[in-house]
């Protein structure tokens, strides 16, 4: 009897061995790109930096960028042995190499990817091409925001079932949720392809292939940056990945 159940055991072991060997994993790779123009957008003295997609230059308003990536899953599991709560939890397939967005006329372009930055958590006004997003509840929101003056980031919080007050707290833990530039995302992507991410953003967030593809990344040009644009009608965003693949995008501005 014991060496039966020994034998059936064994075989058990080996046909789910085998089973986890065969199994492809869950993974991701690029499939589109977007691109827009932002400025930015103050109402209610939200400390917030708000933000409204645009295809014009605002004279005298703070701009930036936002863009959007939409991920093909590879093979998604499915069924009872993989029990995978998201689409595409076993990470890209892909690296990105590097990421320009440049302005353009026939006649010149300028890159801008250097000089795009952040210092804290922007929110969306309105809704950005065919993706959904909700609008900007000012009775319900989460941000971040930088104070110059000593150089901290304070967590501004407003729930409606919480009472509906605003709140402000220091922020003190060593990672938080601000992307500062192009080369920190770059770097983000790239770890969840296995390389190890050393940057102090909280990557926790960001973790399948659905996570990266709902999500908009938002970045901002330096004050007063306006005039060196508006003589450009394009705005194009290329993203070049190790195994020479390229993704872009342009976007007429008027």
């Amino acid at each position: 009897m014991k060496i039966t159940l020994y034998i059936i055991f064994v075989f058990l072991f080996a046909s789910c061995s085998q089973k986890i060997e065969n199994e492809k994993k869950d993974t991701f790779s690029l499939n589109d790109v977007n691109i827009a123009m932002i400025y930015n957008e103050k109402i209610n003295d939200i400390p917030c930096s708000l933000f409204n997609v645009t295809d014009s230059i605002k004279k005298n308003r703070k701009i930036g960028i936002i863009f959007k990536l939409d991920v093909i899953y590879d093979n998604p599991r499915k069924g009872s042995n993989c029990c995978a709560f998201e689409p595409g939890v076993d990470g890209t397939k892909e690296r990105i190499k590097k990421i320009k967005i440049i302005f353009k006329n026939i006649k010149k372009q300028i890159d801008v990817t250097d000089k795009l930055f952040n210092i804290e958590e922007s929110q969306m006004l309105n809704g950005f091409e065919k993706y959904i997003q909700g609008r900007f509840n000012v009775n319900d929101f989460s941000c971040e925001c930088y104070q110059p003056k000593n150089g901290k980031l304070i967590e501004n919080l407003k729930r409606k079932h919480l009472g509906g007050n605003l709140t402000k707290s220091d922020i003190t833990k060593n990672r938080n949720h601000i992307i500062k530039n192009i080369d920190d995302f770059i770097k983000l992507y790239n770890s969840i392809a296995g390389d190890a991410y050393k940057g102090k953003y909280d990557n926790r967030g960001l973790d399948s292939g659905w996570s990266i593809s709902n999500k908009y990344y938002s970045f901002w040009l330096p004050e007063n940056f306006n005039a060196s644009l508006e003589k450009f009608n394009k705005l194009e965003l290329e993203i070049e990945l190790f195994n020479g693949r390229k993704l872009k995008h342009i976007r007429i501005l008027k």
